[in-house]
């Protein structure tokens, strides 16, 4: 009889360690997904790649203006000085996604809240 007690509470512990590791691993799949979910639709993201899109148009039309273009800009080369501060400041916006995503800033939030609350 306590052969038979001592075996149950040991399966009981098991299957609460196992449990708690799997809702452990469930949590951070989801902490995961919700991490790439945040930076797959980053506005920085998005901002970044417009402005080097329209950073490049404007780059290339600039390379090929005419003489008149340029006398009406008082000789500045008004698309291709826009179109190279665009493409740069797109890369900026695009560097700054990836160097700090969305995901870890959410990670280190939390982490910050539950020190905080403890």
């Amino acid at each position: 009889m306590a052969t038979e007690t001592k075996t149950t509470q040991r399966t009981s512990l098991r299957d609460d360690s196992t449990t708690a590791a799997r809702e452990e691993i469930e949590r951070t799949e989801e902490a995961a997904v919700d991490a790439q979910t945040a930076n797959r639709f980053d506005v920085r993201r998005v901002i970044g790649g417009l402005f080097v899109v329209y950073g490049v148009i404007l780059t290339v039309v600039g390379l090929g203006a005419s003489d008149a273009d340029l006398h009406k800009a008082s000789g500045i080369n008004i698309n291709l000085w826009t179109g190279v501060c665009m493409a740069v400041g797109g890369l900026a916006f695009l560097g700054w996604a990836l160097w700090r995503p969305v995901g870890q800033d959410l990670a280190e939030s939390s982490d910050g809240d539950g020190a905080r609350s403890a």
